[in-house]
Order: structure tokens, then sequence, then C-alpha cells
């Protein structure tokens, strides 16, 4: 119900009010109990439609109430949807990440394997000479003992 029909109801109420008070003076005793017996009527009707509307406006709380608890738990469980998500995401990133690096490592590992070898070889290549060297010369030195 609107406030200005709440208001123009309580003015109406408030003339009969009024008019009850005015008129108690002046009527006789079975029209007082006919306008009390009136009066109740009204009142128990007006409680009656009170209490429906406290109900209806209750069972609104209560609807309003689970929607929005409805909402918080659709949002919440929506965060830790992307939260997780990002979460996956992030995972993966690091995992590619490292990934990338063993990658790199293993490039740096082979690399010095090969430069390794190559020394390797290098120094058994003048290992070799050396000793091609050093037989030259015991052969030189023997032929001029020799002489």
């Amino acid at each position: 119900m609107a406030l200005s029909d709440q208001l123009a109801k309580l003015s109406a109420q408030a003339k009969r009010l009024e008019d009850s008070a005015a008129a108690a003076s002046s009527k006789n005793k079975e029209w007082l109990a006919q306008r009390e017996s009136e009066v109740r009527a009204a009142l128990d009707e007006t409680k009656a439609a009170t209490k429906a509307s406290v109900q209806e406006t209750k069972d609104d709380v209560a609807a309003g109430w689970h929607d929005l608890q409805q909402s918080v738990s659709d949002s919440v469980a929506s965060l830790k949807a992307k939260a997780d998500k990002r979460r996956v995401e992030r995972k993966a990133k690091r995992a590619d990440r490292a990934a990338d690096h063993a990658e790199i490592d293993a490039e740096d590992a082979v690399a010095f394997a090969i430069y390794a070898l190559e020394e390797a070889e290098y120094y058994v290549l003048a290992a070799a000479q050396a000793r091609l060297d050093a037989d030259e010369a015991d052969v030189e030195a023997a032929v001029k003992s020799a002489e």
C-alpha cells in the first residue's frame, strides 16, 4: 500500500474515532455496544491483514536473503574458479620456463662436451706429436753416439 493511501486511511480512521468520541456522550448503551462491536471487528480485520502482510514481508525477506546468499556463493565460487585457473596457468608458465632453462642447460652441456672432446683430441694429438719428436730425438742421439 502506497504511503498516500496509508495516510488517507489513517485520516479516515481518525475521523471515525472523532465521530465516535463525539457521539459516545449523546448515544445510548446499545449504540455504544454496537459501535464497539464494529470497531472490534474492524480491529480484528486489520490485525489479520497486518499479520498477513508481515508474513508476506517475512517470506519476501527470506527469499531475498536466500537470493543474496546464492549470489554471494556464486560470486565466491566464480572467484575461486578464476583463482584456480590463474594458479594452473602460472604453474604451466613456471613449468614452461623450467623446461626452457633445462633445454638451455642441456645445450650448454652438449657444447661443453663437444669442446671437451675437441680439447681432448688436441691433447691426444699433441701427446702423439711429442712422442714422435721424442722418438726421433732418441734415434738422432743414438746415431750421433754411434758415430
